[in-house]
């Protein structure tokens, strides 16, 4: 038998590419991974796209290929499944490189939890769980950017979707004999949907640790300094950390210097920050506290109560006791931020409304009520 790491097949031209997207195109699902650099840049280059089908492994080198539309019309294919795992960075990688997300889209890592196999399993973990196989990781933080690549990268890169291959049947028997099935589907769905969606640079405060021990114009200053940020991170291609850091930007927010010379209060903020941003830093400033109180945005929620902390705890009990009955990871199953959201707002959040609802948000939301 013919071993699928021999016969790997490296594709860096258009015309491989296109003859390979024909091939793929009869599989039942595409395993799918990529391999990234993002040290210095705000956006993820791509270093190589893996993709396994119809059990053959393929490396595509993105830095030779010109011509993506037959492959990004394979990834928009709704009839053939996208296998992949730990999504998020990757799909960042694919908006960047072809302005696609692959869909529709199966994560390993969220097919697992629901399978019971615990939250946020690592693929070296699910690998071994599922196959008995040891996964070496030696290759993780190399570069792939090089040309050529060495032979331990292509290893490594390919043995990503061949394993890929082999889990996916395995996880979808599991979660089709416990119905749930479809649970995995919506879930990746949601998370594919939200990955098209442009990032308003605006929300990006909202992030940030501990916004609510700021005043309302406090969190505004802080909300117009982050998208400024943001926006110029993008501009420039760098790291927001490299224009400023998070913990600068909450500094600032809350103590609001008037002039240049109060900058050295804020001990997050580096001197080369200051040199370089410090003008549009105060001018920010200046337009956060000149802003009308009807451009201000609604606080945000504190910390819960004592009393709401018993009742988040009754809460997570009865979320657990469900999720193990479910045989599911209770991290998936309902988030803390949810429950907390019931609890503020005795009305369920959007996570909860899916196939959740009939399982446990009427529950939380019936003790809500009784509670309120």
């Amino acid at each position: 038998m013919t071993d699928p790491l021999e016969s790997r097949v490296y594709i860096d031209t258009d015309a491989a590419l296109n003859a390979a997207c024909k091939n793929w195109a009869t599989a039942a699902f595409l395993a799918i991974d990529t391999e990234f650099i993002r040290t210095d840049t705000f956006y993820p280059i791509a270093g190589l796209l893996q993709v396994g089908a119809n059990g053959e492994l393929y490396l595509i080198d993105p830095l030779s290929i010109s011509d993506w539309s037959a492959f990004t019309a394979l990834l928009r294919r709704m009839d053939l499944p996208k296998v992949i795992h730990s999504c998020s960075e990757d799909l960042e990688v694919f908006n960047v490189l072809l302005q696609c997300v692959p869909q529709p889209l199966l994560d390993t890592q969220i097919g697992a939890a629901l399978a019971g196999m615990g939250a946020g399993l690592s693929y070296q973990r699910l690998v071994m769980d599922c196959l008995g196989v040891h996964v070496e990781k030696g290759e993780t933080r190399s570069d792939w950017l090089r040309r050529p690549l060495s032979e331990s990268q292509c290893v490594y890169a390919a043995l990503d979707v061949l394993y890929l291959q082999r889990i996916y049947p395995i996880l979808c028997k599991r979660l089709e004999e416990k119905g749930a099935l479809g649970w995995w589907q919506e879930d990746c769905a949601a998370i594919t949907a939200q990955a098209e969606k442009p990032t308003d640079a605006s929300e990006y405060y909202l992030r940030i640790k501990s916004l609510w021990k700021l005043s309302t114009r406090q969190q505004y200053i802080l909300k117009i300094l982050c998208a400024w940020r943001e926006t110029e991170a993008r501009e420039r291609n760098i790291p927001r950390g490299r224009v400023l850091k998070d913990a600068a930007c909450f500094e600032i927010a809350r103590l609001q210097p008037a002039d240049s010379s109060q900058f050295s209060r804020i001990k997050e903020l580096s001197p080369g920050s200051i040199r370089r941003y410090g003008e549009a830093i105060l001018d920010l400033l200046a337009k956060g506290r000149s802003a009308d109180d009807s451009e201000l945005p609604s606080p945000a929620p504190k910390p819960l109560t004592p009393a709401q902390t018993q009742c988040y705890k009754q809460f997570k009990a009865v979320a657990e006791e469900v999720a193990d009955q479910l045989g599911v990871a209770p991290e998936v199953f309902v988030k803390k931020r949810d429950i907390e959201e019931i609890i503020r707002s005795a009305r369920l959040p959007d996570a909860l409304t899916t196939w959740r609802k009939p399982l446990i948000g009427d529950k939380l939301l019936a003790l809500s009520e009784k509670k309120a």
